[in-house]
């Protein structure tokens, strides 16, 4: 997968695609950040564990009348 020119052409430059899923009624982006690191929400920074990430499914407008999903 190109991942640099479907992250661009979706203006997602902090992302890379890792995946993409298609169905009959939606085209789903796996992505994943480029960096390894957070920063601390309180301090601002970087942080030294990582506690929880969690999965968030974004709704993009339809590609192809296809439903887009990151």
């Amino acid at each position: 997968m190109h991942n640099n020119l479907i992250t661009d052409l979706m203006d997602l430059p902090d992302l890379v695609a890792t995946d993409l899923i298609k169905t009959e009624e939606y085209l789903v982006f796996v992505a994943d950040y480029k960096i390894d690191h957070v920063k601390c929400p309180v301090c601002g920074k970087k942080a030294e564990k990582i506690h929880d990430r969690k999965t968030q499914m974004i709704q993009d407008t339809s590609l192809r009348d296809k439903k887009t999903v990151i």
